[in-house]
């Protein structure tokens, strides 16, 4: 779950000609979480998931 979510950021900065991502943020059913180590998924009974969201960005090297 939470692998294949940064793994779509890191395609969105790719698509987007960025080469990073910050304000990244969990968002579970429209609440945002904010933290450098935890993040906020969700888990039913037949599935899971995580969202994250962030703003991509061009650092100079």
């Amino acid at each position: 779950m939470f692998l294949s979510a940064v793994m779509a950021l890191q395609d969105r900065v790719r698509k987007e000609g960025g080469n990073a991502v910050i304000n990244i943020k969990s968002n579970y059913r429209n609440v945002e979480r904010e933290s450098a180590t935890e993040f906020t998924c969700g888990a039913g009974a037949v599935v899971a998931g995580v969202a994250l969201k962030g703003e991509v960005v061009t650092l100079k090297k």
